[in-house]
């Protein structure tokens, strides 16, 4: 190793360690519990719209309305089709909404352009829409309370159209099953 590889490398570590250092110092302290789930109690007077107004661009650019799906439940993914654990999470989604399918709606919100995201939904044969985010994804990440911007990322939204639950990261089956049951049964 050269005595300029020598330095770099160093240079790169001492840079790495004070990064760690500082972030470790001024990020707020949040346990991996709370950046996992929460059941948020978001201040809906302070939106800037109700969730039924929120916007939506379908993949040939016509505008929709969350307000337009009536299922009683209304499940909202953010993924992307390069993001590897979104991909890992279609299936049990695109299996929820099969079971499901007359008291809930999936619907996806996807960071990507319309061509690769219709290429993704037909390989994984996916039987909920997608939408763009676009230029929506900050008034997305207020609305959800997707504080971290962090994929996938899921809302699951009552009959009274509340943001009743949201989850960071891969979202299980057996989880989405507990949710929905759960907000099925409080509805009836």
């Amino acid at each position: 190793m050269t005595r300029k590889t020598l330095a770099l490398v160093l240079v790169s570590l001492v840079s790495l360690v004070t990064g760690v250092a500082l972030f470790q110092i001024w990020a707020p302290a949040r346990t991996f519990t709370e950046i996992q789930s929460t059941s948020p109690e978001p201040p809906q007077s302070a939106l800037p719209l109700s969730l039924t107004e929120i916007p939506l661009i379908d993949l040939q650019g016509k505008s929709r309305k969350l307000g337009d799906w009536k299922q009683p439940i209304l499940i909202v993914n953010f993924w992307a089709p390069w993001c590897v654990p979104c991909r890992r999470e279609v299936p049990d989604l695109i299996t929820l909404q099969a079971e499901y399918k007359e008291q809930i709606q999936i619907l996806g919100i996807a960071l990507d352009s319309a061509e690769n995201i219709r290429s993704f939904a037909d390989e994984y044969a996916m039987n909920y829409p997608s939408f763009l985010a676009n230029n929506y994804i900050p008034m997305y990440s207020a609305v959800f309370n997707n504080r971290s911007g962090a994929l996938p990322f899921t809302a699951i939204i009552d009959q009274d159209r509340k943001i009743r639950y949201t989850h960071t990261g891969i979202i299980s089956l057996s989880v989405l099953r507990e949710k929905v049951s759960e907000l099925l049964q409080a509805g009836s």
